[in-house]
């Protein structure tokens, strides 16, 4: 599956579009190619259409831009190594590294501008507007997406100007003020509402031209599904305008209704195949960034998180960018979904499967320093944490990537690129927040507890899970659709709303952070659980759990908690140097 980037005029138009984080905001024409000479037909504004892509895709082809989402109680990172700034948001602490908020807030506004610039080449163009849909739509929408995480990332952010062709080079628009949220927020909500405007189709049945794959483009319902998101966001924190869950609820049922009466997504009947590089180009997924077949280059086309899930004493030697944290792993309901999300059991270097909190001696887990200032420790795998398989693919005995469902009882593929799908969007989710928006607004109460109930039945084993939505209040509904959604997205930081952004919006995250500052003394593992495990010299062997499992994270929290300094992220120091008004 791949993005067919034509790749002459893109270059063009990619160099145009393209910029470092000091000059996100301004737009030297001289030398380029302008509108007069290029711009002129359809298919002209297919190449700012590409250029926009080749930045959708430049923004999540590693892992830096997701940094901020270890902020979260599903995620953090391993210690040491070239992690601080994944320990840094993980702790709710401003970076010493600053190369999340740094790469996070450049893509952001190289999409704001590509999106832009195919907007204002349209003005230029002979051919009527209404031909133009398909084009202006995505750049409508892609503009919108960014601000949304702009705004939930930063709170008030620059509104770039909309104009990038005939750019006013007197101006100074490196000073230009903040947009409050509220404006943020409207401005995002029109963007979208234009893109409603232009008529996307529901799905696409043959791919456009210039993008190769029918699923690439940005449709009608990955429109109303995020207007259902930031209507949600705009009832919660900090707006907290409540009538908006009824707006939230009205596009989320717009969205389940075209699923009922024309089938325009599914909802997979086995959770192992959600996240399948076997199964890469399911209709459960509204919206997704599709990345070329592995070539190796490290380039914007290549998705570079294969190794990212992967604790690095695995055999297979990942990079432990987003490691599970173990305290939501036990709080995480059982069931179908639980084993797809988690890596069951570990697969060792000698071939046996073992537990994640396994020890080679079936004694209570311990870690001290040894003379040579290493940790040393009883556990079979050092990371002593569950791992997310979202990214994980299988491969083969010559190690090749395997287009199968992943199976943590077989090798993983140990390369570092892969055009495999992110999921930004799922069907799923939209039918959490309808559950949520309808049951926080009193609209649609059994269409919701019906939606909640696809949820559960495919992601629990006990059925008492799915009949015990009918008894709940309203408020006993949104709150198990909140957590519902979260249970969803769990690890994955590629998602446009992820669980940090679900906690951001109810004002959680004060929780996540008083849990972690606290003794950290739930049972993680209780005393009598069957382990599987093995020998130091790597004979496989079980034994019972002889004691409670309570362990801390080993990423320690300190400090007082400060308010909206702790729910945003820092602006990048380097653009504050720039322009004064990003403070708070």
């Amino acid at each position: 599956m791949k993005i067919n980037i034509l790749p002459g005029c893109l270059l063009a138009a990619s160099m145009l579009l393209t910029t470092s984080c000091s000059d996100f905001l301004t737009e030297d024409p001289k030398g380029q190619l302008t509108n007069e000479t290029l711009f002129k037909t359809k298919a002209d504004l297919d190449l700012a259409v590409n250029s926009l892509y080749s930045n959708v895709q430049g923004f999540q082809c590693n892992s830096n831009t997701m940094i901020v989402q270890c902020m979260g109680d599903d995620v953090t990172s391993t210690t040491g190594t070239n992690k601080a700034a994944y320990l840094s948001a993980d702790a709710f602490e401003a970076p010493t590294d600053l190369k999340g908020v740094n790469d996070l807030w450049s893509w952001y506004y190289n999409i704001i501008k590509a999106s832009n610039y195919v907007l204002d080449c349209a003005k230029f163009m002979k051919a009527d507007m209404s031909e133009l849909g398909e084009q202006l739509g995505q750049a409508y929408f892609w503009r919108a997406y960014a601000y949304y995480g702009l705004v939930r990332t930063w709170g008030p952010v620059p509104i770039s100007p909309e104009e990038v062709i005939s750019v006013d080079l007197k101006n100074n628009t490196d000073e230009i003020p903040c947009a409050s949220v509220e404006e943020l927020y409207n401005y995002i909500v029109k963007s979208l509402q234009a893109a409603e405007a232009c008529n996307l189709p529901e799905t696409y049945s043959s791919a456009p031209k210039h993008l190769g794959d029918a699923n690439v483009y940005v449709s009608a319902q990955a429109v109303k599904s995020m207007l259902a998101s930031v209507y949600m966001s705009m009832a919660g924190y900090p707006l907290k305008k409540s009538e908006c869950y009824a707006l939230a609820a009205e596009k989320a049922k717009e969205v389940v209704d075209a699923v009922k009466a024309r089938n325009v997504q599914t909802l997979l009947p086995n959770w192992n195949s959600v996240y399948s590089y076997g199964n890469d180009n399911h209709n459960e997924c509204i919206l997704g960034i599709y990345y070329n077949a592995n070539t190796g280059s490290w380039g914007w086309d290549d998705s570079q998180l294969t190794c990212c899930h992967v604790p690095g004493s695995l055999p297979w030697g990942g990079w432990g960018d987003f490691l599970a944290e173990r305290y939501f792993w036990s709080k995480y309901p059982e069931g179908p979904r639980k084993d797809a999300v988690y890596a069951k059991t570990f697969l060792t270097g000698e071939g046996n499967n073992v537990d994640w909190w396994a020890t080679m001696d079936g004694k209570p887990y311990y870690k001290v320093k040894g003379e040579d200032g290493k940790d040393k420790t009883n556990a079979v795998f050092s990371d002593y944490r569950p791992m997310f398989t979202g990214f994980s693919v299988n491969c083969d005995e010559k190690g090749s990537p395997l287009k199968i469902d992943f199976d943590c009882t077989k090798p993983l593929y140990a390369g570092m690129t892969l055009g495999k799908r992110h999921q930004l969007i799922r069907y799923a989710e939209v039918l959490c927040w309808f559950a949520e928006s309808a049951a926080r607004s009193g609209k649609y109460i059994n269409e919701a507890k019906e939606a909640l109930k696809q949820v559960r039945s495919r992601a629990y084993s006990d059925p008492a899970a799915v009949s015990a939505i009918d008894g709940m209040s309203n408020d006993q509904l949104a709150e198990a659709a909140y957590n519902e959604h979260r249970y969803e997205v769990a690890g994955n930081v590629l998602g446009m709303v992820t669980c940090r952004e679900d906690e951001f919006r109810m004002e959680r995250l004060q929780d996540v952070f008083n849990y972690r500052v606290g003794p950290q003394s739930d049972v993680l593992v209780p005393a009598g659980t069957v382990t599987h495990s093995q020998t130091a010299k790597g004979e496989p062997f079980e034994y019972t759990l002889k004691e409670d499992l309570v362990l801390p994270e080993n990423m320690q929290v300190t400090g007082a908690w400060k308010g909206e300094n702790s729910v945003y992220h820092i602006y990048p120091p380097t653009e504050v140097e720039r322009n004064p008004n990003l403070k708070r």
